[in-house]
């Protein structure tokens, strides 16, 4: 069996690798610098899968910097987003929240998401505005 640095040196993962780079046009993607070494960031991980047979989207290029960052801290991060989950959802909201992400076919443009879903969630008259417009939707359907 392969090492993981084995797989590394895979023929197949070197073609995946340069598939990335080519396809973020060889700048990182999180602060846009095409001057510094890239890596291939792996947004999240599947047990016995080997580098190559995940699919292209589930890789991002990154420049040193950012892949440190992101790798230092994504651990925290993702403990803070679970823990906020909890406290406003009961398991079905958030499997609800988790096939609507999975599902959102506009995630490629990540700074949009974020500031589009920090808005909803922060201003109160929008919220307000989107549960009138749901049950003025219900009170019309038959």
């Amino acid at each position: 069996m392969k090492t993981y640095l084995e797989k590394l040196k895979d023929p197949r993962w070197q073609k995946k690798r340069l598939k990335i780079f080519e396809r973020d046009e060889w700048t990182c993607q999180i602060c846009y610098n095409a001057e510094s070494t890239l890596n291939i960031h792996r947004r999240y991980y599947l047990k016995d899968n080997n580098p190559w047979d995940y699919p292209d989207d589930s890789f991002v290029s990154l420049c040193e910097s950012c892949h440190n960052t992101e790798k230092e801290n994504r651990p925290e991060q993702e403990k803070r987003l679970l823990h906020s989950f909890k406290k406003h959802f009961f398991t079905e909201g958030i499997d609800f929240l988790a096939i609507y992400f999975d599902n959102a076919r506009f995630f490629h443009i990540n700074e949009f998401v974020i500031d589009v879903i920090g808005w909803v969630l922060y201003d109160e008259a929008i919220q307000k505005e989107l549960i009138d417009r749901y049950f003025k939707r219900l009170r019309k359907t038959p």
